[in-house]
């Protein structure tokens, strides 16, 4: 019930901006700026800080995040394999990119709300490790994926300067730069780092929100199942698999699970957006990801812990 509640913000904060739409206070057409605003600032600034301050040393629990890893790319080669077995005109490439965009993305927040109810100040440690390993991989990977079968087609040289012009991509590198390098920030600057990034997710939710047309919500589609399944169920099952392989102990696979197993990361709707992904999918993918994971998250911990 607790981590159900630690959930029910996020929702509001989706419903927010909806209303926000619906009643005209901020009208569909004004949301252009916002959205670019958080792509281009407010998400970078809480990936520097995120991964600047996070410990890397992968030498106590390396084998969760390579299970944690071998999930994802797993997860994300299932899902472009459907390209082999639908057509363009069945399933566009701007589909496809969001697919592997709600499927590999995961809401750190979330899991880290979910591993201090969980876990305890261990498991925040342990999401913290995963976020510094994985949001970089995890951005690269999507813009690559976005820029090769978004609208914007381009060749190899320039998905490159795509990938290296994006503005999460340099954030991931600045705040491994900043991590490795040992140089500590003056208090101003993590002063002003953490008070842009309080923004990041409640902006970010709020385009969600704004982008959701309930009529096409309910109109439960195969794609967007399909969208749900792959995040809730096969990334889940996959780092179980792996966990088990890998003999890792209780705390470790909780903690992993708590990453597969909370929704997508508002951030790749507004990369959808601004690289030409299909944002309205994911919009509605992620409003149902949050949902179903409110219940999902509280009986895979128990099912771990009991």
């Amino acid at each position: 019930m607790a981590l159900a509640f630690s959930i029910l913000p996020i929702i509001l904060t989706i419903i927010c901006g909806h209303v926000l739409v619906r009643t005209g206070m901020l009208p569909h057409d004004n949301w252009g700026g916002i959205e670019t605003l958080s792509f281009r600032l407010l998400i970078p600034v809480i990936l520097i800080k995120s991964i600047a301050f996070s410990d890397l040393a992968l030498s106590e629990f390396g084998p969760m995040v390579l299970a944690i890893t071998f999930t994802l790319v797993l997860a994300g080669l299932i899902t472009l394999a459907f390209r082999w077995f639908r057509t363009e005109a069945e399933l566009p490439n701007a589909t496809l990119s969001t697919l592997f965009q709600t499927t590999t993305r995961w809401n750190a927040f979330i899991a880290l709300a979910a591993a201090e109810l969980f876990i305890g100040t261990n498991g925040l440690a342990l999401i913290a490790l995963a976020m510094a390993v994985l949001i970089p991989l995890i951005n690269i990977v999507n813009i690559i994926v976005l820029a090769t079968f978004g609208t914007a087609k381009t060749n190899m040289r320039g998905i490159t300067l795509l990938v290296l012009k994006n503005p999460l991509v340099q954030a991931c590198l600045i705040g491994i730069a900043i991590n490795l390098s040992g140089i500590t920030l003056p208090v101003p600057a993590v002063q002003t780092l953490d008070l842009i990034g309080r923004a990041a997710l409640g902006v970010g939710l709020l385009a969600v929100g704004a982008g959701i047309e309930p009529a096409r919500l309910f109109k439960i589609s195969p794609v967007l199942g399909l969208g749900v399944a792959l995040r809730l169920i096969l990334c889940p099952a996959l780092f179980l698999t792996a966990a088990q392989y890998l003999d890792l102990g209780q705390t470790e696979t909780l903690a992993g699970v708590l990453v597969l197993a909370v929704p997508a990361a508002s951030n790749g709707y507004i990369a959808a957006k601004q690289m030409g992904g299909n944002a309205e999918l994911y919009a509605d993918t992620l409003a149902w990801q949050t949902l179903l994971s409110m219940i999902l998250l509280p009986l895979l911990a128990v099912f771990l812990t009991g």
